[in-house]
């Protein structure tokens, strides 16, 4: 296996006297972070069950299901007051191969040629054997939610990434759909949900046995969770600041819009206790716009993209991923679209409220020339002038021969007025965390099980992607699938 990493790193009771208020404050220090012998005896609850899950998103929420089918007493706890997660805000698509949906499609593929793409995309620098289980296992997660949960899947299966084969397969709307759908299907499972419950520490044996977790709810009701197995399925970390800028400092200050709970504390549990992280500075991320959250529509790929000094830098219609890393990594971690008034003349009315937001707060420029547009934000108007000008006459041939943008995005931007847009880059995730196997057991520092505790989702995923994003849809389903496997082993090794 690839050997894990870990540097200095703030600790978890750093993280929580820092961020989570006075009364995890207070309870931080009644429960302290070396593990015990007993509880203390001042917690006001104890609860008992086989399978505790941490974390309500896709991952908590599929593994506790899965726990509770297989006859585990479940309970699943959120520090949220619903289920949350970024999963929650996902566009809904998942990534696999040898499914049915690609089969009614008329799409030959096989788990094989999937795991030939992961390992072009970073997986051969990491353990194969997880590359391997995540190619075999993604397609029959898939066809999990499409056939058992009912879950509406559009026809149309789309290519992601640098793959030649369209593996992305879409919801009929977003992934909500699907986590009120394995919601459901957990509830029906007999799972306890408990929600405004934040896991604050791992309780560990003399022998080093995780036993479950101590837990505030709400204000300051402190609750003792005693549990067969633990499963933590808590998210990635990309609003913890100080984990950003110490696992993926590339990433440092760049905005975010993953869910609100992925903080990080629940990874820093496990470190806590010796769990190993495997991690390589990477983040899933897309392009962003200053008036607009999500992958705005005015983020068009019609416009021409300059960098800060007027220059065109990529294929406007190319990879939104990859260009994130591109953009991300700029001194400014900005990019800018250049408009010209039918662009404009075409928005929505939603859209032309933006615009006008845009112009309202000087992010977005107006110019009778491109070059008058851009110097109102810093730009060196006459190279960006020189840039528009070669660019409408690529157009004007119908072919890109800088970046090779497709002729169908290819127009020429050449009736005035011209707009200059500031736009940017957004993390949407974390690639880094608990160093696991595929029986998806946390491991510590020598590869070896830490007795009892399991992970799912983001908060591994280090395990999975190296540090570019393999394709769209890659995440969400390591999420599902991941819980899937976490649930069934965990509920079977407590009945052992």
């Amino acid at each position: 296996m690839t050997p894990s990493t870990q540097t200095p790193r703030i600790t978890r009771r750093g993280f929580v006297l820092g961020a989570a208020g006075t009364a995890t404050l207070a309870a931080a220090s009644l429960f302290g972070c070396a593990p015990r012998e007993a509880p203390d005896p001042t917690v006001d609850e104890t609860v008992s069950c086989d399978v505790l899950v941490i974390g309500g998103g896709a991952a908590g929420t599929t593994a506790a299901a899965e726990a509770a089918l297989a006859g585990a007493k479940t309970v699943l706890i959120e520090k949220t007051p619903w289920l949350s997660g970024s999963s929650s805000l996902a566009i809904g698509t998942l990534y696999g191969a040898g499914t049915q949906l690609q089969q009614a499609a008329g799409i030959e593929d096989t788990p094989e040629g999937l795991l030939a793409y992961f390992m072009e995309r970073g997986g051969d620098k990491l353990d194969p054997a997880m590359q391997q289980f995540c190619a075999e296992h993604f397609g029959e997660t898939i066809d999990w939610l499409s056939g058992e949960l009912n879950v509406p899947f559009k026809e149309k299966i789309s290519k992601k990434g640098t793959d030649t084969i369209a593996r992305a397969h879409n919801i009929d709307d977003r992934d909500e759909v699907a986590l009120a759908a394995v919601e459901q299907y957990a509830k029906d499972a007999g799972v306890d949900f408990v929600f405004d419950t934040q896991a604050v520490e791992l309780i560990v044996n003399d022998e080093g046995e995780v036993e479950g977790v101590l837990a505030v709810q709400g204000a300051d009701k402190r609750i003792r969770y005693d549990a067969g197995r633990t499963i933590l399925a808590t998210g990635g970390f990309c609003r913890n600041e100080d984990l950003i800028a110490e696992y993926c400092p590339d990433y440092d200050g760049v905005y975010t819009e993953v869910g609100q709970g992925c903080t990080g504390e629940g990874l820093e549990m496990g470190l806590d206790i010796g769990a190993a992280y495997i991690g390589h500075g990477g983040t899933n991320g897309i392009l962003a716009c200053p008036v607009e959250a999500g992958q705005s529509k005015l983020i068009d790929s019609k416009a021409m993209w300059v960098d800060s000094s007027g220059n065109r830098f990529v294929n406007e219609g190319g990879q939104t991923h990859d260009i994130y890393y591109t953009v991300a990594h700029f001194p400014d971690q900005s990019f800018y679209a250049v408009y010209d008034q039918p662009m404009v003349d075409t928005l929505s009315d939603k859209l032309a409220n933006a615009f006008q937001l845009g112009l309202d707060q000087g992010v977005f420029t107006q110019g009778d020339t491109v070059a008058e547009a851009a110097e109102a934000l810093g730009i060196d108007g006459a190279a960006l002038q020189a840039q528009l000008d070669a660019y409408n006459a690529m157009a004007a041939a119908g072919e890109d021969t800088q970046f090779g943008k497709k002729a169908d995005n290819l127009v020429a931007i050449e009736t005035g007025p011209f707009y200059v847009l500031t736009m940017g880059v957004c993390t949407h995730g974390s690639f880094g965390g608990y160093h696991v196997n595929t029986d998806f057991q946390v491991l510590d520092e020598t590869d070896t099980p830490i007795p009892n505790l399991y992970a799912a989702g983001e908060v591994c995923c280090g395990e999975f992607i190296y540090d570019d994003y393999p394709a769209g849809g890659c995440g969400l389903n390591y999420a599902y699938t991941s819980g899937r496997y976490a649930g069934k082993n965990a509920a079977a090794a407590v009945q052992a």
